[in-house]
Parts: C-alpha cells; sequence; structure tokens
C-alpha cells in the first residue's frame, strides 16, 4: 500500500476515534457529526485512491522514461484515454473544424437570476419577482440564441 493510502487511512481512523471520544465526553451531536464526516471523507479517499492504484497498476504506455511521462500515462489511464484511438478510429479529444462558437451574455443572465432568487428568499419578494423575470428573459434568450 503507498503511504499515500496509508497517511489517509491513519486520519480516517483517528478522526473516527476522535468522533467517538467527542460523543462520549462532550455529548453535543454537532461536532461529533462534523468528526464523523471527515472520518467518512478520509476514508472514501482511501478507497478512491486505492481504486486508482489498482486501475494504473500493469504496464504503462510503451517508451515512457521520465517521471512527467509516466505520471502523465497514469492520468491518461485513470481517465480512460489509454488506447491511442478511440471505438471510431479517431484520436480522443480529436477536434473537427467546426467553428468555435462566439460568447453569450446568457450564462452571465442566468447567473444574476440566481443570485436575485437567492437573495430574494432571504430579504423578501421585490427580489424574487425580478429574479424570476430575468430568468425568464434568460431562459427565453439561451434557448433562440442564433
Amino acid at each position: 500500500m503507498a503511504e499515500e493510502l496509508r497517511f489517509f487511512l491513519r486520519t480516517a481512523l483517528y478522526t473516527a476515534l476522535i468522533a467517538v471520544l467527542y460523543w462520549i465526553v462532550s455529548y453535543e451531536w454537532a461536532g461529533s457529526v462534523l468528526l464523523a464526516f471527515v472520518a467518512v471523507a478520509t476514508g472514501l479517499m482511501v478507497v478512491a485512491f486505492f481504486v486508482a492504484v489498482h486501475a494504473t497498476r500493469g504496464e504503462l504506455t510503451a517508451g515512457t522514461r521520465g517521471a512527467l511521462r509516466r505520471a502523465g500515462a497514469v492520468v491518461a489511464r485513470v481517465v480512460g484515454f489509454a488506447e491511442p484511438r478511440g471505438p471510431a478510429g479517431a484520436a480522443p479529444l480529436a477536434a473537427g473544424l467546426e467553428p468555435i462558437p462566439l460568447g453569450s451574455i446568457w450564462p452571465l443572465l442566468g447567473a444574476a437570476a440566481a443570485m436575485m432568487l437567492g437573495l430574494g428568499l432571504v430579504y423578501g419578494p421585490w427580489l424574487v419577482l425580478p429574479g424570476i423575470a430575468l430568468l425568464a428573459i434568460t431562459i427565453w434568450g439561451w434557448i433562440t440564441r442564433p
């Protein structure tokens, strides 16, 4: 097992032990739940790293000599781009000759509408109503964009 996995495993076990001791000593649920979630999250990191290590265990691509190339080959294998050609015979992530789309204002207006709706939940309907109107305009503009 790699040292990184052991580090996260020790962190998960230590945090789980501290969560149990914290609950026994204080009977305070918020901190205990927080510590338990930290233990679960680090445990999930151990599982994710373990799967990634075992997925990349085999021989890497031929001719990888430097550490940077080996790391790139590992990342490519984990992501799924280990084969030089995809199923259709084209290289993975190969771009065609389609034009690059032009910029649009609609995502920015959508974010502003979401912000107005969120703040309207806090401050009242005087922000919700313009937020709904802006959201409707944004959806209409985004759908009918040329």
